[in-house]
């Protein structure tokens, strides 16, 4: 796993509380199986979703929290090699060690095996609520879902970029030592830190590094050559996916837009929008951009919202109809589509007032 760690004198708080939570770990799971589990907190990482999960070499158990109050819409994942998730689900269902050992080997969850786990990550979830909720005060974490991530398949689950990895080393009873992740989207860790993350430089690939100038300034070359429309509206983009940005960009100049990016973390205020367009992008996992777009139609009247569905599918068109949005398209699409698109909900352009 490609990251880069902390500099130094930063990230002191958000260390302070991971080790907490891994603390936690401990203290929420050893009970209930039965087993001595010695949790050692690595040094956390910022890193990017390609590179979390080149890094994921072969299946891991993931229980997937949601946060609520203060926090609401994050997302805090555990991670933990499948044959700890195994060994771990074996113990709490009184399993003999040689039945145990059998299904380590194997790495496989069966069906009991799928919903003990689910049991010990309602646990887990519950001790790092206890955890924030002393620590933060206005926030909650419940899980919401669990299941088994394949090695390099999974993108979609870790939809937020870029992201911090808290790594640790566990070690339940007398089972071989691995490696487990807890990981959340920058925003929410720096919340937790209380002040920015710092991260020490790594030097580039020379080749990628040139290739991504060289894409860079096509795309810049591309832009500027684009006649600026006047501006006839704002709108707002909540966008999780750099191509995303970058096709929306020359859409915006084009047809007259003014556009105000936010940050991943964030959440629309429909309070905030009145008067204009919220772009969200929903790409696979992150389907609780339908129901924000439900919750502006609902508060603001106003507001425009237009969705780009990633991997659009019946049911997920669907989703976007229900959830009231003025403008639905599928994506990847050409600039022109989206150009039309957009332009069908611009305000038209003032009427010259003839003289005498």
């Amino acid at each position: 796993m490609s990251g880069t760690t902390l500099k130094q004198g930063t990230g002191e708080e958000l260390k302070r509380l991971f080790a907490m939570l891994g603390g936690s770990i401990s203290g929420s799971l050893g009970p209930l199986v039965g087993r001595e589990i010695v949790v050692e907190a690595l040094e956390p990482e910022m890193i990017e979703v390609a590179s979390l999960v080149a890094g994921i070499e072969k299946p891991c158990a993931l229980a997937r929290g949601m946060m609520e109050k203060g926090f609401a819409g994050r997302v805090l994942y555990a991670l933990f090699d499948l044959p700890d998730a195994v060994a771990m689900a074996g113990h709490l269902m009184l399993a003999t060690d040689e039945v145990i050992t059998e299904r380590r080997t194997r790495s496989t969850f069966e069906t009991e095996d799928a919903q003990a786990f689910g049991e010990l990550g309602n646990v887990l979830f519950a001790g790092f609520g206890n955890v924030l909720r002393e620590q933060l005060g206005n926030i909650d974490v419940r899980m919401q879902d669990h299941g088994v991530v394949q090695p390099g398949l999974d993108k979609g689950l870790f939809s937020t970029e870029p992201l911090v990895v808290f790594s640790f080393k566990l070690k339940v009873g007398e089972h071989p030592e691995s490696i487990g992740r807890l990981v959340v989207d920058r925003a929410t860790a720096e919340a937790w830190n209380k002040a920015p993350l710092e991260s020490h430089d790594v030097a580039p690939d020379a080749r990628g590094a040139a290739i991504s100038a060289s894409a860079q300034a096509k795309d810049d070359e591309g832009f500027e050559s684009i006649p600026a429309a006047p501006i006839r509206g704002t709108i707002a983009a909540f966008v999780l996916q750099p191509e995303v940005f970058s096709t929306l960009r020359r859409s915006c100049r084009r047809i007259g837009f003014d556009l105000r990016r936010h940050g991943r973390g964030e959440i629309p205020n429909p309070a905030a929008h009145k008067n204009e367009v919220v772009l969200l992008d929903v790409p696979p996992g992150e389907d609780r951009r339908f129901d924000w777009c439900r919750r502006i139609k609902e508060l603001s009247s106003s507001t425009r919202v237009v969705l780009l569905i990633h991997q659009p599918s019946r049911q997920r068109v669907v989703m976007a109809f229900m959830s009231h949005a003025d403008v639905i398209l599928g994506f990847p699409c050409e600039e022109a589509d989206l150009s039309l698109k957009l332009g069908s909900i611009l305000p038209p352009l003032p009427r010259a007032v003839p003289t005498a």
